[in-house]
């Protein structure tokens, strides 16, 4: 026969497992609003019945609570980071590129930029053939030629403050993810130290998921917890960023960003940080396992549109400290396009890759360049060289910063060139040669550029500037040392607009037929491979609005698909205030009725005890 007092633990236990369940509940209501908290349900079974081996069997022995489980699902998790991961990433290019976009646009007239000084100082040119020899007009016209550099070199200026931003960030950046990474493997000790007896620390993992969530915005990272073998000893926690650890479990491994002194382009800003493992492995920052504002930023700050300098290595025996490169691609073809940096920049062959400090250039008869780069801190060429592909810096496929600023360069150069060529082909006021108009100046070396007009047989250039070419101020040049950060009107020509050559050598110093042709460039379809030159800033300015589009775009498609997924995360994780209400009421009349339970057993117990056999 069962012990008389047998159903007070019965009760006992209902009391204790619904009591679990009232405090889980109202644990669940206070977190309503707590960012990244997940549903908690207590997971309850019936207890181990007795056998009192009597003819009707076992007999029941209550209740008890055995887990306590969060509502979290791992698959949605996932997708949510990898969507998370995506909007990081399309957020931070909307936002900087919403800027370069602000650097050329130009609203109305009133606001001035590059194309509406452009359009001035050709209205300008026209005005002044009405009388070419008025100083007045002429002055006014070569005002106009200098709003039009002073707007590319403002542009190109804030192109490059942009950069330096973006370079910061991606410092800012690494720190934050090295930061979590800390954090996630701190809460990783916690957790399986609580869960070593078994239970579930289901608000650790609620903040660690959250640390997850708010890293899946800077960087894609792949996540895998290993439960123990036999379910002895600790799990192991598993952060990855691109097939590389960033948490192993209790050990974090940093992201260690520095500066290598390289550039990629030739205006880049010289102090851009490259990433690699604390433990010395390479980050491949320009690939795709990058993700997120990570992947944004460095695609901001490097992206070239894939367009990079590259031939044929013609000579370099092993060992030599100098790369002959011939039969290089289209924007080696051109000293008006050519993009590479004047020293500092590296020189990428197979999976090698060399610092040179300086480069020369020669065109043979048939026009085609050849390029000599003299490697630096007295670096010297593997073996096997000979005939391989080498390129200048990395291809990266997105219209960044550099892109914008080669087409800047590749304008001011390509119409400096049509123009000086206008002008040096006709009469000033005196009776003189035209000079130079648009004119550049080297700011290290304190001298006025002039550039050599003639690209043919025999036509050499170096990226070192040489002050032994300088006489009376002016340093002899090519036009790859003109940029759009150096542009500016050759100042004798700003100070005196005699010096414009309005005429040709037939009519005399009064006529204005050289005028005419200058007029003409404003028409000149073949300057660019864009047409005009107004045409050549539509399309730029065209370009950047539908690159700011594309990305404006897709940063809200990748927020509504990331708020869609988090909705379904929470519709089964999340909280719901009225359904735990249903719940609190339901704790309640539970309880009422192990309440009741031990009422009864009390009435009967007095009974038996005190009511037996009076």
């Amino acid at each position: 026969m069962p012990s008389s007092f047998f159903g007070l633990n019965i009760a006992k236990s209902g009391m204790t497992a619904y009591n679990a369940w009232l405090n889980t509940t109202a644990h669940n209501v206070s977190n309503v609003k707590t960012k990244g908290y997940t549903r908690q349900t207590v997971n309850q079974a019936a207890t181990i019945p007795l056998s009192y081996g009597t003819r009707y069997g076992m007999v029941g022995t209550g209740v008890e609570a055995i887990s306590i489980e969060s509502e979290r699902d791992i698959y949605y998790d996932n997708k949510y980071r990898l969507s998370n991961t995506s909007y990081g990433k399309y957020e931070t290019l909307t936002y900087y590129m919403q800027s370069i976009e602000e650097y050329f646009y130009t609203k109305d007239a009133a606001t001035g930029g590059i194309s509406n000084a452009l359009d001035n100082f050709f209205k300008s040119i026209t005005n002044l053939t009405t009388d070419p020899a008025n100083t007045t007009i002429r002055t006014q016209t070569i005002g106009f030629a200098e709003t039009l550099t002073t707007y590319i070199r403002e542009t190109a200026n804030n192109l490059r403050t942009l950069q330096e931003d973006v370079n910061d960030q991606i410092a800012k950046t690494v720190d934050k993810i090295n930061a979590y990474g800390e954090e996630i493997a701190s809460l990783s000790r916690q957790i399986n130290t609580l869960e070593i007896y078994g239970s579930k620390a289901n608000d650790l993992r609620d903040r660690r998921a959250v640390l997850l969530d708010e890293l899946s915005e800077l960087v894609d990272i792949q996540v895998e917890e290993k439960e123990p073998a036999g379910d002895k000893g600790f799990a192991q926690f598993i952060v990855t960023i691109d097939g590389s650890k960033l948490v192993d479990t209790y050990d974090h491994y940093n992201i260690l960003y520095q500066v290598e002194g390289t550039k990629n382009c030739q205006n880049d800003y010289d102090k851009l940080y490259d990433l690699r493992w604390s433990n010395g492995a390479d980050l491949d920052v320009h690939g795709p396992g990058l993700g997120g504002k990570l992947q944004a930023l460095f695609q901001l700050r490097d992206g070239n549109n894939g367009e990079v300098f590259s031939g044929k290595v013609q000579t370099g025996a092993a060992g030599s400290n100098t790369v002959t490169i011939t039969d290089v691609n289209d924007l080696g073809q051109s000293i008006l396009k050519l993009d590479i940096p004047e020293s500092d920049g590296e020189i990428y062959i197979g999976s090698a890759r060399y610092k040179y400090e300086s480069f020369t250039a020669s065109v043979d008869a048939d026009g085609k360049y050849t390029y000599t780069f003299t490697l630096k801190d007295g670096v010297t060429l593997g073996s096997n060289v000979e005939g391989r592909t080498a390129s200048i810096s990395e291809p990266v496929d997105f219209r960044g910063i550099p892109y914008y600023m080669a087409q800047l360069n590749e304008f001011v150069r390509t119409f400096s060139y049509s123009f000086n060529k206008v002008q040096m082909g006709g009469l000033d006021l005196n009776g003189d040669p035209g000079k130079q108009v648009f004119g550049g100046v080297d700011k290290a070396l304190g001298l006025d550029l002039e550039f050599e007009m003639e690209v043919k047989q025999g036509f050499t250039f170096s990226s070192a500037m040489n002050p032994a070419n300088a006489a009376d101020g002016r340093l002899k040049t090519s036009y790859y040392q003109l940029t759009a950060f150096n542009t500016y009107i050759d100042e004798a020509v700003a100070k005196d607009g005699k010096l414009l050559a309005c005429a040709d050598a037939a009519g005399g110093v009064g006529n204005g037929k050289n005028l005419e042709l200058m007029s003409a460039l404003s028409s000149d379809k073949t300057m660019f491979r864009q047409g005009q030159p107004a045409s050549f800033l539509q399309v730029l300015t065209s370009t950047i609005g539908v690159d700011s589009g594309k990305v404006t775009e897709a940063a809200k498609n990748a927020k509504n698909v990331r708020d869609f997924v988090d909705n379904r995360r929470l519709s089964k994780a999340g909280v719901d205030e009225d359904e735990e209400g249903q719940n609190l009421i339901i704790c309640q009349n539970l309880l009422n009725y192990q309440y009741k339970v031990l009422s009864v057993m009390d009435e009967v117990l007095d009974k038996l005890i005190n009511g037996t056999a009076v």
